[in-house]
């Protein structure tokens, strides 16, 4: 599964209801209306034809919600096994760090330390800018 290639079409290219649906997905996610939300992007995913995506944004916004385990469960595999899969570690460590995983700092050193992915890397240089901006403030 490659997290950079997308869903196989933009979403401008889904009705307005379908579109509608994948946000009602991702939000129960971030509220924790957990059991409906399952159901919602259960049924988003099947209809894709790469999922990948979708996966990665359902990731963020569960970790949005303080739950960090459905990133583990679809992130960490790929993060693991694929030393290039610097999208899917970003996710992942952002997954960790808004669910309260102090594990997230791996997989950001990691991108720091191995990536040759441009915008992965500059994503991780933002991450880290930020939260150092949000110590600041404190």
């Amino acid at each position: 599964m490659d997290f950079t290639q997308g869903a196989s079409a933009p979403a401008s290219d889904y009705p307005v209801v379908y579109r509608n649906l994948m946000a009602v997905g991702l939000l129960g996610s971030i509220y924790r209306c957990a059991d409906d939300a399952e159901i919602v992007n259960e049924a988003v995913e099947l209809t894709l034809a790469d999922p990948g995506l979708y996966r990665l944004y359902r990731s963020i916004a569960m970790g949005l919600g303080g739950n960090a385990d459905y990133a583990k469960r679809n992130l960490l595999a790929q993060a693991e096994e694929d030393a290039e899969a610097d999208t899917a570690k970003m996710a992942l460590a952002v997954s960790l760090l808004l669910g309260g995983d102090p594990d997230w700092r791996r997989w950001v050193d990691n991108v720091l330390a191995t990536s040759s992915d441009q915008k992965a890397r500059a994503a991780a240089h933002e991450l880290l800018n930020y939260l150092h901006g949000l110590k600041r403030l404190s």
